[in-house]
């Protein structure tokens, strides 16, 4: 099975329009708020390819619970903003067949949940409206608890990707790594592999490793309880950035955003060419 990419990121927040922006003010540029039919909102930073979805909690009643193979993903979400407030709460890899790449799953012996389809609303750069849809398969595993796992297919790309959205004040151009933290990175190896069709890299010796994507990568790091605690983002001009963003710190060609400035999730910049290689 090939190495998918990352999709999107969820990063959990308490107060979107406060969410939205906050990362405004980073440089970013943040799509309307939307509904979704099962209980929350959300507003994306759309990139090249992939993009950070911005989630809340928008009603409480029509959060559907957990039900035997049901993976609720808004349950999901409510629950890991109770148990540990804002951040990262969940890694989506690209899937160009929901179907086929759930069966693999099974076959490596992941654990899986049942299937989902749904479609929301999407405001365009115009201000008007058209609707998006998607198929998903959720999987996840013992080491990474607390955390989610899904392949995303969209269904009306056309609809969803626009270039109004993916212009950034901060030059972002993709999402390059994501990295997560787990008490024990050994043990999450074979799911990551499986859910990734990515091959893992040999461990270091402070216990991390990497795990090769397509054009992206996973990076897996020691860390209690697990997390999502950062993100790698490709920007066109490092320097450009940092004079946006007075709370950055510099980490070689690299500048960081503390987590404390983006809802939980800390945020390394690093140059577009010096990411593809």
């Amino acid at each position: 099975m090939p190495a998918r990419d990352i999709d999107h990121v969820v990063v959990m927040t308490r107060d979107l329009e406060s969410a939205r922006a906050g990362w405004e003010q980073l440089g970013f540029t943040t799509t309307p708020r939307a509904v979704h039919p099962f209980g929350t909102a959300n507003s994306l930073i759309q990139m090249q390819g992939n993009f950070v979805e911005l989630l809340e909690i928008d009603d409480a009643g029509k959060i559907p619970p957990m039900a035997g193979g049901f993976f609720s993903f808004a349950e999901h979400n409510r629950t890991f903003l109770d148990a540990g407030g804002e951040g990262g709460s969940m890694l989506v890899l690209t899937s160009d067949d929901r179907d086929a790449d759930r069966a693999g799953w099974i076959d490596a012996g992941l654990h899986v949940y049942d299937p989902v389809d749904f479609e929301r609303k999407a405001k365009l750069p115009d201000g008007s409206e058209t609707r998006v849809a998607f198929s998903l398969a959720f999987t996840g595993a013992p080491a990474l608890a607390g955390l989610g796992f899904f392949v995303c297919q969209q269904h009306t790309p056309e609809a969803f990707w626009k270039p109004e959205y993916q212009r950034h004040r901060n030059g972002a151009r993709r999402i390059t790594a994501v990295t997560l933290a787990t008490a024990n990175p050994e043990a999450a190896r074979p799911f990551l592999q499986a859910y990734s069709g990515g091959e893992a890299g040999p461990t270091g010796n402070d216990g991390c490793y990497g795990v090769a994507l397509a054009r992206d990568r996973i990076e897996v790091v020691p860390g209690s309880p697990p997390a999502i605690p950062a993100l790698e983002i490709a920007v066109d001009d490092v320097e450009a950035a940092a004079a946006l963003i007075p709370g950055a710190w510099r980490d070689g060609p690299a500048i960081v955003l503390p987590s404390e400035i983006a809802n939980g999730v800390s945020i390394r910049l690093v140059p577009a060419q010096r990411s593809a290689q």
